[in-house]
This record gives structure tokens, C-alpha cells and sequence, in this order.
């Protein structure tokens, strides 16, 4: 077995069976050291090395298969379903994650104590933060993960983030092309959109090297089939349009005036 060290074209390890292999029983053989002397931090070494081995392994076979397969593209044929319109929320199951441990810190401040009278102002604050933290977490999770998506309608294809709609006209659709991390749709007219197909969080934690290869193939693809089930009409925008998103916005808002209100009831009422 030859150990091999090489890099993915993002500066990213490129984790072969051989590296996966080695890593792995050096955590699997931590384990057993912690088994024999009964100690708990070993084996926390132990649990992330097989961890960093097998995640490190599936993300490189992922995007060494998919980072140089051909994007799908618009063919211009139009399945005469009669549908008019079709969604996608954007691919990513961080949010969710994010959105899970929001929600066991908000039913762990919800669960704990007995009550303001049994405790001290100082714990209630404890709490309130605690409280806090875990609805940021929910908010943001949702934000960034299923409120962004997709939307094809005869006139336009609306790209949603979390506070944006970037709409396209249909007859500026061009071609889809890889990116770094995202998706790059080059107009007819010369410009181009870059099209997010994931959850932003792990970007910022990665350091760049952060790889969705398998992901922008499956978004350009389900695209590509939602522009051929939606029949397209005439569009009297000439261009690209961004807008905000007002409604997404107030509700995140209302929201989370809801959830301050609950809190104060739990916590302190």
C-alpha cells in the first residue's frame, strides 16, 4: 500500500483509500488504548480521527467524481405539461444540523429548573441567553438553508438566498458552468449570475476548501428539468432584476419578537 499525498485544485487534502486507511486504524487503535485504561479523553482523539478519516474520504471521492463531469444544460425542449411553476430549496443538510441544536438548546432552557422563584436573577439571565442563542440558531438555519431555493416560472427563473431574489428573464438563459463553489449561469446578453447551490455556513468554517461538486451537478440538473416542464411565455423585463425579500424579512422579524415573548413568559413571568 503506497501513501500518496496530493491536493484537490481548492488546496483541499485529497484523502486516498491509503491516508483514509492509516488515519483510521490510528483512531480505531486509540480507541482500544481507551477501552484498556478507561479514559474518556483517548477516546474523544480516537472518535474524531475515524471521523476526519471517513468524512475525509467520502468529500474526495465525491469530488473527484463530479468535479469534472458536464454540467446539464438547457435544450430549449418543452415538456407540454401545462405546468406553471415549479421550486427547489437550495441542497444542504447544515442548515437542518444548525437547526436541530437550536432546537435541543431551546428544549434543554425550556426543561431545566423549576421556575423564577427558585432560582436567582442571575441564573434567569443564564437561562435567557441560553434561550436566545438557541433561537439564533433555528432562525439562521432556516434562513440560510430551506427559505433559499429556486423558483421557474414561464417568464423568469427566480434565484432565492436568504434576503434576495436575483429573477432571470428566460430568454436570457445561456449556459450553466462550474464554479469554485457555486454555479456560474452565463447570459445571452453577456453577463452572467452566480448561482449558490448549498447552505454559506461551511464556507466560513473551511477556510475555502469547502467542495459541492456532486451538489452543483444535481441542482444544474433538476433546474435544467424544471425549465423543460414549465412552459416559457414573453417577459417585458429586459434584464436581470434584484430585489429584497420583504416578506421573508418581516416574518424572520416576527418571528423572533414571538420567540422573545416566549422566553420572557418561560423565564421570568
Amino acid at each position: 500500500m503506497r501513501l500518496e499525498v496530493d491536493w484537490h485544485d481548492n488546496g483541499a487534502l485529497i484523502w486516498t483509500w491509503p491516508l483514509a486507511l492509516i488515519v483510521g486504524a490510528a483512531g480505531v487503535a486509540l480507541l482500544g488504548v481507551a477501552v484498556f485504561l478507561r479514559d474518556g479523553t483517548v477516546s474523544i482523539f480516537g472518535g474524531i480521527l475515524l471521523f476526519v478519516a471517513g468524512s475525509g474520504r467520502m468529500c474526495s471521492a465525491l469530488e473527484l467524481r463530479y468535479a469534472e463531469v458536464a454540467l446539464a444544460q438547457p435544450s430549449g425542449v418543452v415538456h407540454h405539461s401545462g405546468i406553471r411553476r415549479r421550486s427547489l430549496r437550495r441542497s444542504s443538510g447544515v442548515p437542518w444540523v444548525t437547526v436541530a441544536l437550536g432546537v435541543l438548546v431551546v428544549a434543554a432552557v425550556a426543561l431545566s429548573g423549576d421556575g423564577p422563584t427558585t432560582v436567582d436573577a442571575e441564573t434567569i439571565v443564564a437561562r435567557g441567553v441560553f434561550f436566545g442563542g438557541g433561537v439564533g440558531l433555528i432562525l439562521f438555519g432556516v434562513m440560510v438553508g430551506p427559505v433559499a431555493g429556486f423558483v421557474v416560472t414561464p417568464q423568469h427563473l427566480h434565484i432565492d438566498t436568504a434576503l434576495h431574489r436575483v429573477s432571470v428573464p428566460r430568454r436570457l438563459i445561456g449556459e450553466f458552468e462550474h464554479g469554485d463553489s457555486d454555479v456560474r449561469l452565463r447570459l445571452r446578453d453577456g453577463d452572467h449570475v452566480d448561482i449558490r447551490v448549498d447552505s454559506p455556513i461551511l464556507e466560513y468554517t473551511s477556510r475555502g476548501y469547502w467542495m459541492n461538486a456532486r451538489c452543483r451537478v444535481r441542482t444544474v440538473e433538476k433546474l435544467v428539468r424544471m425549465l423543460q416542464e414549465v412552459p416559457p411565455a414573453e417577459c417585458p423585463d429586459e434584464g436581470v432584476i434584484r430585489r429584497w425579500r420583504p416578506v421573508v424579512m418581516g416574518g424572520a422579524g416576527v418571528v423572533a419578537l414571538a420567540s422573545l415573548g416566549v422566553g420572557w413568559v418561560l423565564l421570568v413571568a
